[in-house]
């Protein structure tokens, strides 16, 4: 099961009450549910009951065929957003985007392991619309028709991760594995909660990552055989995927932590970063800040701590 949305889904159907439609068919010139959703999925949906005041839009899922369509969610409808009593006579089904969608900030159905948020990854001709548009392959990822989209994950919750499948099973995809990288140059490949099945190209081939509160901030998906074909995604989270000496001056509340916290320790410039380092030897940091220095001392290493201090 996965919630998807598409383009140009309509049938028709003759069912009354309260209960499940059963779909007759596409309207000419668009698709089924079976073929635009798939069987077992869930949609937003719009009922119109021709000729009348009757309407209804909601959340559903389709049977194993996507020949019924549930009505799980009431969202809105002419019965005071419950269910519509339909009476006898052709209705309208179709898929659509409530304007829940449009008018809240951002919402973002949740995607569980067993239902994630499926994303059709196809492979196409880089045009001046990509952000690396002139630079690296010549082809570029397209995300639900969209050419290499900047996207934004949820998830802040580890008991309940957002799961996100790249669907790889296009043939468009053979030989362009999507995977997560820190950088867009690839220089260092993300793995924590990623998961890959089957060859790029053939059925059921897809990349999944399951975001929550440690997902760096900012991820780049890439292709892992050739350069810069994708874009970058963003993520409220505990982890800061940048250089702070850009940012300026930072806040971040009354304490800043550091992956390991254990009292002793001191942070040290290598010339390219700083890393925590435990004093050790003659001299002791207790978690207060207070430097005690025990045993010998030689006139140098004094001369030394006074610098450093």
């Amino acid at each position: 099961m996965a919630f998807i949305l598409n383009d140009r889904v309509k049938e028709t159907s003759t069912t009354t009450g309260t209960g499940a439609f059963s779909l007759s068919g596409a309207v000419t010139g668009f698709e089924t549910f079976a073929a635009g959703i798939g069987g077992s999925n869930t949609t937003y949906y719009a009922i119109y009951h021709e000729g009348t005041t009757e309407f209804e839009v909601g959340f559903g899922t389709l049977d194993s065929g996507g020949t019924t369509l549930t009505r799980t969610n009431i969202i809105n409808s002419s019965n005071s957003d419950a269910a519509v009593n339909f009476t006898s006579g052709t209705k309208n089904v179709f898929c659509t985007v409530p304007a829940a969608k449009i008018n809240l900030p951002k919402p973002e159905e949740y995607g569980s392991s067993s239902a994630p948020r499926i994303i059709t990854v196809k492979v196409g001709t880089k045009t001046a619309a990509h952000p690396y548009s002139g630079q690296g392959s010549s082809s570029a990822y397209f995300l639900n028709g969209l050419e290499s989209p900047a996207i934004r994950f949820s998830g802040a919750d580890s008991s309940y991760k957002y799961y996100y499948r790249f669907d790889q099973s296009d043939s468009t995809n053979s030989g362009h594995p999507l995977r997560f990288y820190l950088e867009a140059d690839k220089s260092t490949a993300y793995t924590t909660g990623v998961t890959t099945n089957g060859t790029p190209g053939s059925a059921g081939a897809y990349t999944q990552i399951a975001v929550d509160e440690n997902t760096p901030n900012i991820l780049y998906y890439q292709c892992s055989s050739h350069s810069l074909m994708g874009n970058h995604t963003t993520a409220i989270s505990n982890n800061i995927n940048s250089d702070l000496s850009t940012l300026g001056e930072v806040s971040v509340g009354t304490l800043l932590k550091m992956p390991d916290n254990t009292s002793g320790k001191i942070l040290v410039g290598d010339g390219t970063s700083y890393q925590e380092v435990a004093v050790s030897g003659d001299a002791t940091l207790a978690s207060n800040g207070a430097l005690t220095i025990s045993g010998g001392v030689t006139a140098g290493f004094v001369i030394a701590m006074s610098i450093a201090l």
